[in-house]
């Protein structure tokens, strides 16, 4: 695999931009306004459904899940990374690069499997076709981008680099010695006889060339031109024969195979470091693009969202669950998407309603849109205006481990406190469900305590909750309502909307508390 590029130890390129402060900021871990960020954590991660956007990404290139956890306070950091997104979006525009990126991920399958070959003239053969396809694999990027107009200063920095590196003294004289060696070895002409069990090697007396007059022969039936066939293979087999018929070659003509054994030695590495860091740059962008083209193709809207203060006023219009989109793209199924805002005071978005209304799909889709907001990717809505976080805490009800002596509320409880450990004003934290376990009493009052404890700390928060009653507690709070059709109350709409709590919330949970709920009653009065 190609190693990491380097993004957070070399600032600049196309994760952070190449300025003085950018530079302090990724080698410290610090985002430029000096605010520490946090990751987002594995549970985090598979609460929000963010592993199947990022997953398909980190499959090739591992070094990137830190860059896709971390959020980055740094708002000139992430509206350069919005430039390069949004321009890569345009499939003219990503399908150099998509190439390009697949091809160096190739060879570099290949140059590792020709360092393993223990014959060195197969291994110096293998590596001068490596340092070929290089050269072309580089022109041809260098080609295709001179015909794009970029607007973005990180992918017009990758063109200027990569042009830069077409027309340095290096490249130039290595693809002059590769040329030139190739031209030699194609003008050795050499004889084998097979007698027995011995193999002879000699220079071309006057003998016909054999292979020319196949070629003639077949030549007739020919009916157009022939497609190259792109070798599969990432192993050099070479088999003892072989190997040892090019080794007496190479005694007969000891300049060429002494150039090709210098080519080697004096192209180290032969894929330069601004290659390299590109090749693992790129991927943050276009890993994720297949998703984002199904939504899109879908007609579900993807934005760059506006960036403002943390404690500004912030909304999103059309927003949805990421995750679930694709899903339910799969399925052939609708998604619904919701509007939201919060306008100081206001902080808490407090969401109620009835069972599999989509609170929680809100809930995911609120989280998801702040931290791909974060990074500098689109969000999954037609409009968003946002601040940036410094940590996204999750917080959703889990079964209860019968390997422990805890309870389950017990256990709410110590992952509440881990989740306010170390929040700010500036942090996001999604609560789904929170003391369901418990009595609607006890829940009222741990639920009353808890909002309390996270309007004083002031971070922007989704609660979802069964207690009507903490939706009404004013303030920096916001009632949120999964919605039922009118004509038919059991029928979910799928739609979360601002008004005050109607009820519906608590004789639901109440009755399925109980087992009053509409299905449970059918199951025991079937006949």
């Amino acid at each position: 695999m190609i190693a990491d590029g380097g993004a957070r130890e070399q600032p600049g390129g196309l994760l952070w931009p190449p300025t003085a402060e950018a530079v302090a900021a990724a080698s410290r871990g610090r985002a430029s306004s000096d605010h520490t960020t946090a990751p987002l954590g594995d549970q985090a991660m598979a609460d929000l459904g963010l592993d199947r956007l990022f997953e398909p990404a980190t499959a090739d290139a591992p070094w990137l899940a830190a860059d896709y956890r971390r959020p980055c306070a740094d708002v000139a950091t992430i509206a350069y990374r919005q430039a390069i997104a949004r321009e890569l979006a345009e499939r003219s525009v990503a399908a150099p690069f998509e190439r390009f990126v697949a091809e160096i991920r190739r060879l570099q399958l290949r140059l590792d499997a020709t360092a393993r070959v223990p014959d060195p003239v197969p291994r110096h053969t293998w590596f001068l076709a490596a340092v070929e396809r290089y050269l072309d694999v580089v022109a041809g990027l260098d080609d295709a981008l001179a015909d794009l107009t970029l607007t973005s200063d990180g992918l017009a920095a990758a063109r200027a680099a990569v042009a830069a590196q077409v027309a340095s003294p290096q490249h130039r004289r290595t693809a002059e010695e590769a040329a030139s060696i190739r031209a030699e070895l194609d003008a050795i002409v050499f004889t084998v006889r097979m007698q027995g069990g011995r193999v002879t090697v000699d220079r071309l007396h006057d003998e016909p060339d054999l292979a020319a007059q196949v070629a003639a022969t077949f030549g007739r039936f020919r009916t157009g031109t022939a497609t190259p066939i792109e070798p599969t293979a990432t192993e050099p087999g070479v088999d003892q024969v072989t190997a040892r018929i090019l080794q007496l070659v190479a005694t007969q003509h000891p300049g060429p195979f002494a150039r090709l054994a210098g080519l080697q030695e004096d192209t180290q590495p032969l894929i330069a470091p601004e290659i390299t860091r590109l090749v693992a740059e790129l991927p943050f962008y276009l890993g994720v693009l297949p998703q984002f083209r199904r939504l899109v193709d879908a007609g579900l809207p993807l934005s760059y969202p506006a960036l403002v203060a943390a404690d500004a006023p912030s909304r999103a219009e059309a927003s949805y669950d990421l995750a679930v989109g694709l899903s339910l793209l799969s399925e052939g199924g609708e998604v619904v998407t919701n509007d939201w805002h919060l306008d100081p005071p206001e902080r808490i978005l407090v969401v109620t309603g009835a069972n599999q209304g989509g609170k929680t799909t809100f809930a995911r889709a609120f989280a998801q849109l702040h931290h791909l907001a974060a990074i500098g990717l689109p969000v999954p809505a037609a409009h968003a205006t946002v601040g940036l976080h410094d940590r996204l805490r999750t917080h959703f009800e889990r079964k209860e481990q019968m390997t422990t002596l805890r309870g389950k509320l017990q256990d709410e409880l110590e992952r509440l406190h881990a989740v306010l450990a170390d929040a700010t004003d500036r942090s996001v934290i999604v609560l789904n469900e929170t003391f369901s376990s418990t009595t609607l009493e006890d829940a009222r009052s741990l639920g009353a305590t808890f909002l309390e404890r996270l309007t004083g700390l002031g971070a922007r928060v989704v609660y979802v909750t069964f207690v009507e009653e903490l939706a009404t507690a004013g303030g920096a709070v916001v009632s949120m309502v999964a919605g039922v059709a009118e004509d038919d109350p059991t029928r979910r709409t799928f739609r979360v909307v601002r008004r005050p709590p109607d009820g519906l919330a608590h004789a639901l949970a109440l009755a399925q508390r109980y087992g009053l709920s509409e299905d449970a009653l059918r199951r025991r009065f079937a006949p």
